[in-house]
């Protein structure tokens, strides 16, 4: 045997050990720094009770529930602060509905009747590249699914720029007059290390991976593709991070006057924790 196919059949065995990580990467490009899911997050409830939301994924790695429940309680079992969410897709992957469940508390403390409860349903639309349209229903005092539509109120559609990097950069209040144009309400304007601005001196930014880029979905829904962690400057907290750089813990930042809520969730306790699961060259378990 010559020695060129010797050595075409040695870099062929070198390079099947990458194959599985080359594939991750090719259909996950959002996940390139990460082959790590959010699997569980730890809070607290409006009653400082701890809660945990679980996340469940399809076979293409996107996320399509998240259950908010108390441990120990199924997650059938509503809290104040529980927000559920359901992610559906269409034939080309992308984000089609989203529905976003606040329960009454079935289960647990009395409903508060100062606060509604209801279903946001989110519809998306792609009517041109770069450019998606976000048209929010919400139902009040509506848990159940479908929808009582007779209920619906408070509507708006939003719509969203998208650079050459896949981030949003303009949002827009779209009027549901086509004769009307748009409005801009917001720039999304990232820095050299692909951050949006700090909304207070106290704050700064880790050199770490943001658990919101272990997904696309994550980083469109929540408004942020930052490349690294939103940290408070004090020596009193300290955030811990996984061998693939992902936070395990980050400080709660959600009171005034940052409001920073991580992944929708209202959180009572000093901080938020997060478990992943994570696997290489293979990607994420169960992948």
């Amino acid at each position: 045997m010559s020695k060129l196919p010797l050595l075409a059949l040695a870099v062929l065995f070198s390079l099947s050990s990458c194959r599985k990580v080359y594939d991750f990467i090719h259909d996950h490009p959002d996940a390139h720094d990460s082959l790590c899911r959010v699997t569980n997050i730890n809070s607290s409830d409006a009653y400082n009770v701890p809660i945990v939301t679980d996340i469940s994924y399809n076979s293409k790695g996107n996320p399509i529930t998240m259950f908010v429940h108390v441990p120990g309680y199924p997650p059938s079992v509503g809290f104040i602060a529980a927000v559920n969410r359901w992610f559906k897709y269409d034939k080309y992957d992308r984000l089609l509905y989203s529905f976003i469940n606040f329960p009454p508390g079935v289960g647990g403390p009395p409903a508060d009747p100062n606060i509604r409860y209801g279903l946001g349903f989110h519809k998306y639309a792609y009517p041109r590249p770069n450019f998606i349209t976000d048209s929010l229903i919400f139902y009040p005092s509506d848990t159940s699914y479908p929808p009582i539509y007779d209920s619906a109120t408070g509507t708006s559609i939003t719509g969203y720029t998208l650079d050459a990097r896949g981030r949003i950069s303009r949002v827009w209040n779209l009027s549901r007059n086509p004769h009307q144009p748009p409005q801009l309400i917001q720039e999304m304007v990232y820095d050299a290390n692909g951050n949006l601005p700090l909304p207070d001196s106290s704050l700064s930014y880790d050199d770490k991976v943001n658990p919101y880029r272990t997904n696309k979905i994550w980083q469109f829904v929540f408004n942020d593709y930052s490349r690294n962690n939103m940290v408070k400057i004090d020596y009193f907290y300290f955030t811990q991070y996984n061998t693939f750089g992902l936070p395990l813990n980050l400080r709660n930042l959600q009171n005034y006057p940052y409001y920073h809520y991580l992944f929708g969730l209202d959180n009572t306790a000093a901080d938020i924790t997060f478990t992943y699961a994570c696997a290489a060259p293979k990607g994420p378990i169960d992948y």
